[in-house]
């Protein structure tokens, strides 16, 4: 399994795909098992790196990843069968807004995609949280520059920077969920539902 991060970790590297970085992982895991997480839904597999370490915490962890980009879903599928974790990892090859879930819940919902969809995302997938369920989102500070969107020359990004500020913004005032920021790696959210 370590010989198998390590060329995950060195994939992402050489082809410029971005994975969640080591001490965000760390946490997620330790977070999984300290919570009892046995569902997992993650928005976002990249080449299945977060969603293989994260599958990895106990034998009976089920968890479903949606990747919309065909290279990296290709990628990811030949990982999780190296990892030999297919009967408990599931890879929708979909755009996340676009997909119809019936009939599921999940513990923890991962939200590592496109920044500019977060509000989307949450307010999509909020609905498959089981009770006590947790929505945690990863790039809160996005390489330092939320919080300092004005100073950034370039558009796109600034945009997408302010995108990630509207974001915080909207969990702080989310009535439904208490969410707790938290600065490891590149920066969490852990948003729970509040109790009635």
């Amino acid at each position: 399994m370590q010989g198998l991060i390590k060329e995950m970790e060195h994939y992402a590297q050489e082809n410029n795909v971005p994975i969640i970085q080591k001490e965000s992982i760390v946490y997620i895991m330790k977070y999984i098992k300290e919570h009892n997480i046995k569902s997992i839904l993650e928005i976002g597999s990249a080449i299945g790196y977060s969603a293989i370490l994260m599958a990895s915490v106990s034998d009976d962890i089920k968890l479903t990843t949606i990747e919309r980009d065909q290279t990296r879903y290709m990628e990811c599928l030949k990982n999780i069968k190296k990892s030999e974790m297919e009967k408990k990892i599931t890879v929708l090859y979909q755009d996340a807004l676009e997909v119809n879930l019936t009939g599921v819940s999940y513990d923890l919902i991962f939200i590592d995609a496109a920044k500019g969809q977060n509000i989307n995302f949450f307010e999509k997938y909020k609905n498959f949280l089981n009770e006590g369920g947790t929505i945690i989102t990863d790039n809160m500070d996005f390489h330092g520059m939320v919080g300092k969107s004005s100073e950034i020359e370039s558009k796109n990004l600034r945009e997408l920077v302010q995108k990630i500020e509207n974001y915080i913004e909207y969990l702080k005032n989310n009535d439904e969920f208490n969410t707790e920021f938290l600065s490891i790696g590149d920066g969490l959210s852990v948003s729970t539902r509040k109790e009635d």
